[in-house]
């Protein structure tokens, strides 16, 4: 940040100005924590029809479900604290455990 005298000079209109920068984790400090429920992480469907009904179910119930893209490796942020999970067949809504 500061003062930057004869700032657009060179494009002919001389004139002062002020800047300043900020941390974009800063911003983000200062906006209010998301309050919407999270949502559910679920594989890429691709072919698995078991999968990508079970997707259209939840999201039928007014879940959030965010599909992987295909080849994207899981990457459980803030917004999912709940995953899909394939098991004995079945595709089944598990906890994502913290570290």
């Amino acid at each position: 940040g500061g003062r930057y005298d004869g700032a657009g000079k060179t494009f002919g209109r001389a004139r002062p100005a002020t800047g300043f920068s900020m941390d974009l984790r800063e911003v983000a400090r200062l906006v209010p924590a998301c309050r919407e429920p999270a949502g559910i992480l679920a594989a890429c469907a691709g072919h698995d029809k078991l999968l990508a009904d079970q997707i259209f179910a939840l999201r039928q119930q007014g879940e959030t479900v965010v599909e992987l893209l295909p080849g994207e490796t899981a990457c459980e942020g803030p917004f999912c604290d709940r995953k899909l999970v394939l098991l004995g067949g079945k595709w089944i809504i598990e906890a994502i455990q913290e570290d």
